[in-house]
Order: C-alpha cells, then structure tokens, then sequence
C-alpha cells in the first residue's frame, strides 16, 4: 500500500512518526511522511530506513496572508497533493480534519487516525479550538477505517465519548521506544553519558526530568523545591528543550544541585537516561488528556533500566504497581516532591534493587517490537478488504 503518514510538524523530533513509518516499510508499504517546510530543513529527504519525506510549505507570502489563510492553503496543498494515496496515518486531530478533506475528494482513500493526546481535551489549547475537535469528531469520526490511541484510559474515553457516533474500532499503540541492549553491570563504566556531560560522580543521586519544558508539567513544582537541594546529594536534572528552557538555566546558574542538559538525538537518548538514579514523571493532571496520558519519559526509564517517580495519573500508577518499578507522589506540590526524592535518595541502593526484576520484565513486554505488531496487523486488514 501507499501511505501518507501525515503530521502537522517539521518532522525533525517526532520519534512516533519515525518508528510507525519504518514499521510500515519493514512490512512492504511505500511510506511517505508529509510535514510541514521549516526555514532550513530540506523539502524533500530520503530517510534511511526507507521511507520519503516531504515537507509542504504554503504558496502565500507570509506578508500577505494571516495565520487563518496560510493554514487553509496548507491544508489544501497537502490533501489534494496526497489524495491518491491508499492510506492516511493522521497524527492529531489537525492531520484527520486535512485527512477528511482529501477523502471528500477521493472517497476511497482509507484513513486511520492516531490520536496522541486526548485531541478535544488538550493542554494549552483555546475552548473555541477544543470545540471544534469535538465537533469535528462527533461528526466525522466515522468515517476513519480505524482509531488508534496511545493509553488505556484514552481508549477508554473515547469509547465512552463516540461509542454512539458511529465509532470505528480503537486500537491502542503505546509510543514505546524500541527494546534496548545493555551490557551487564561489570561492564558499565562508572561515568555515563549523563554525568559525564554534567561533571558529576558516581554518588552524586540524579533526579532526571526529560522531554518537553512546557507548562503544566510539573517543571515549576520542581523548579520550587530546588533550594531545598542544595549542599546535598541529591541533583535535579533537566534534559530536553522548550519554552521553560531559559527559566531552567537561570535556576542552574544559580543552584549547583539543578542542572540544564540539551536535548540528545534519538539513538543517545536512553544511554543519558540510563545514567540516572530516577525518573521524574511530573505531568499535572489539569485536563483530561494529561490525566489520561501515558507519558514518553515513563517507558522510556523503563527501556533504561531506571525505576521512576510519578503523580497520581491512573496509567502511570497502573504500570508502577503492575512492576513494581517505582513509587507514586501523593500530591502536587513542591513538599509532596521534594520529600518524595528525599525518601528514594535515602533508600538507595536497596530501592534500585527491588525495582530491578520489575523493570526487566517491563522491558521485555513493553517496548516497540511487541508493540508495533498492532500497527501492521491495522494495514495488513486493509490489503484483504
């Protein structure tokens, strides 16, 4: 088949689309990934693991046209130029709506739509905008061929929600990264990656935030406690990019247990994790597609091999008491936290220890090589209808 693996992003971070089309070549489609242009990037890539990329940028000078307008015009030049592809994978509900609009043109084009998020319920978004989603949805979910989510609890909800418009089969596909290969702990040096590039020790005790700096995930809860760390051996470590990004210098400049790590490619990502003590998972539960959410930083720890630190988010408590690789925050605030990781600090090493066999089956069970079995298993219907 030939699939459109469309996402409303320039494509330069988006591990979920690169796994999910690399999974689709592995299994015989031809795959093009259709992004947005950035200043920079080129317009039309091979990646090396088979697939196109293709970068759409609008035809109307910026000077002329307003956001609203550029939008439309993007939309426009990506439906009617992938139109006659077999399949859409649409990632987000913005991908599904320009996905709808190719269908109308071409109605046997098959649409799967992936949500990331609990799309009508999304952080950072206007009340207008969510509107639309569930507008959008309620009218139009029916005719995506199949709904895929990346949580139990989103599945749930949208079962819940939809189950009465029409609602195709929900499929979950967690974004989990691919199984990892570790030497055994003889042959790990006593300096990672991580602390390497920090210039801290092997008893120095890491706290690992990692992914996105953007509100309401807890950064500002942490940020708080931080004056509580310093002089001792617990450090607080931020590693990824984003919009809190200098506020996290400015702390680290300042504080020596706080520190700010950029942002690592891909294929490093877990070697840094990996030297870490525990993992932070802050997300706040302020809307329904946080609480409902099963964060990356979450199975990527487990991929890593590090027991985490999670709120109260049901998928997440569910799989930390499933494994038993880590302890719940009962609570929200910066004392909730802070006593949290004072707690595990003065457990160590015995807490490692009894997270280990924990964290050895969850890696086992939970990682791309199982998981993307589902995706194929979606396309391989299609070949047969």
């Amino acid at each position: 088949m030939r699939i459109a693996n469309v996402v409303l992003n320039d494509f330069t971070r988006d591990n979920r689309v690169l796994k999910i089309s690399s999974s689709l070549v592995n299994d015989g489609h031809e795959v093009t990934v259709v992004a947005l242009h950035k200043e920079g990037l080129p317009e039309h890539e091979d990646h090396a693991t088979g697939f196109d990329v293709r970068r759409i940028s609008s035809s109307i000078p910026a000077v002329f046209s307003r956001g609203f307008v550029k939008l439309l015009d993007l939309a426009w030049r990506i439906a009617s130029g992938y139109r006659h592809f077999d399949a859409w994978h649409c990632n987000d509900a913005e991908a599904f709506a320009i996905g709808l609009l190719a269908k109308g043109m071409r109605p046997h084009l098959k649409l799967v739509y992936d949500c990331h998020e609990f799309e009508g319920e999304r952080n950072g978004k206007s009340s207008a905008y969510l509107k639309g989603v569930r507008w959008m949805e309620r009218r139009f979910i029916r005719f995506a061929e199949e709904v895929i989510v990346v949580s139990p609890s989103i599945g749930r909800a949208y079962q819940e929600r939809y189950g009465r418009y029409g609602l195709p089969p929900v499929r979950l596909v967690r974004n989990v990264p691919h199984r990892a290969k570790w030497p055994n702990n003889a042959a790990m040096p006593e300096l990672g990656k991580l602390r390497e590039s920090l210039g801290l020790g092997p008893q120095d005790f890491i706290a690992l935030y990692q992914g996105a700096f953007t509100i309401n995930r807890g950064i500002e809860e942490l940020l708080a406690m931080s004056n509580e760390l310093k002089g001792g051996r617990i450090h607080l470590v931020f590693m990824g990019y984003g919009m809190h990004e200098e506020l996290i210098k400015s702390e680290a400049e300042s504080n020596e247990n706080v520190h700010f790590q950029p942002a690592v490619s891909y294929t490093d990502l877990l070697s840094y994790t990996r030297d870490s003590d525990v993992g932070l998972v802050s997300v706040r539960p302020i809307c329904l597609s946080y609480l409902y959410s099963l964060p990356n930083k979450l199975l990527e720890c487990i991929q890593a091999g590090v027991p985490v630190l999670v709120n109260d988010l049901p998928d997440c408590v569910s799989l930390v008491e499933k494994y038993n690789i880590g302890r719940v925050v009962k609570g929200d605030t910066p004392e909730h936290w802070l006593e949290a990781l004072r707690q595990i600090e003065r457990e160590m090493p015995s807490f490692k220890t009894k997270t280990e066999e924990g964290l050895l089956r969850a890696q086992a069970e939970l990682n791309w090589e199982n998981e993307h079995e589902l995706l194929t298993a979606i396309y391989g219907r299609f070949r047969v209808l």
